[in-house]
């Protein structure tokens, strides 16, 4: 059931009430999207299976949402249905490339468009993007053209610089001195990434005109790379790092922040976009079909012997 919450304010110089009603979804549901294996991320190679990292489902599901995995290599129907019935999507990190027919950036084009044309049309539906969904964010929003920087930020958590932008963007405009803090100084933010957007990326190609970016970072070679940035129109937001992986992933020998204020500044980015998807009413039409797309129908298998992810979700192409 949705919670309606209604405000009514007396005027009394005309003696008359107006009342505005807010509505809030206190069961949101969030599509995560598969992909496709890559050797680097599974030596046990199985191309005929697609999987997600349990540590998304659990970033979001510990922030009060439901999780609905979305499946590659669907039709354009598939993904348009998908949208219209959950209350919006993570793009999560990984190793799939851009130009692999059928498989996460394909199925992330789709959801892209279907997220932008409601947005457009004033249904308020949130995607964010982490580190290989952040890159495929903006690879999407500039019509498919590469503009990504070879860099090395691998294995390392750091603290965020900030820019002028930060304090009055959405993702980071209301969150608490204490959050701010601790991302400004401690090594909270875990990095795995060896591509980086650049200012120079997104001015060349105009991405500057829609979109801006909070916080950035250095590479070991001081390259400096945007870590995080927003729709300047639309709940659309990118993170490089990986803050699911403070509460969630234990590998040995990878630098996975886990001190108490690591794990309270990623719960801040769970609460952030789990509030976000909160705030439209889309479900599906009777439970039944509701109940067959979500994530516990699907069994997740303990991977760390074998990939880089604690526990995974495996699907058949």
């Amino acid at each position: 059931m949705r919670n309606t919450v209604v405000l009514c304010f007396m005027l009394s110089v005309i003696g008359q009430c107006s009342c505005v009603e807010s509505t809030t979804n206190n069961h949101p549901i969030i599509g995560v999207l598969a992909q496709e294996k890559v050797l680097e991320s599974d030596p046990q190679l199985n191309t005929h299976v697609s999987y997600i990292a349990a540590s998304y489902v659990k970033f979001l599901e510990g922030a009060g949402a439901r999780i609905v995995p979305i499946m590659i290599n669907k039709t354009d129907k598939y993904y348009e249905n998908i949208t219209n019935h959950v209350n919006g999507v993570l793009l999560p990190g990984g190793d799939a490339q851009f130009d692999a027919p059928g498989g996460y950036s394909e199925a992330g084009r789709k959801l892209f468009d279907h997220a932008m044309k409601m947005n457009q049309a004033g249904d308020y539906f949130p995607v964010l993007g982490i580190c290989l969904g952040f890159e495929l964010l903006t690879f999407l929003a500039a019509n498919n053209v590469e503009h990504r920087a070879r860099c090395f930020s691998y294995n390392e958590a750091l603290p965020l610089q900030f820019t002028g932008s930060f304090f009055t963007s959405k993702l980071f405009g209301n969150a608490p001195s204490s959050t701010i803090g601790i991302l400004g100084k401690e090594n909270v933010t875990a990095n795995f990434h060896r591509y980086c957007l650049t200012e120079k990326n997104i001015t060349e190609l105009h991405l500057d005109e829609e979109w801006q970016f909070m916080t950035t970072n250095k590479d070991s070679d001081g390259l400096k790379f945007i870590s995080s940035l927003e729709h300047k129109n639309y709940p659309l937001y990118g993170l490089q790092f990986h803050p699911e992986k403070n509460i969630y992933e234990w590998k040995k020998g990878k630098v996975h922040p886990h001190s108490a204020n690591a794990i309270r500044v990623s719960q801040y980015f769970a609460n952030f976009f789990v509030n976000e998807a909160r705030k439209n009413a889309h479900k599906f039409p009777i439970e039944p079909e509701e109940r067959i797309h979500l994530i516990y129908n699907y069994p997740a298998k303990y991977t760390i012997d074998r990939t880089v992810f604690e526990q995974c979700y495996e699907f058949e192409i």
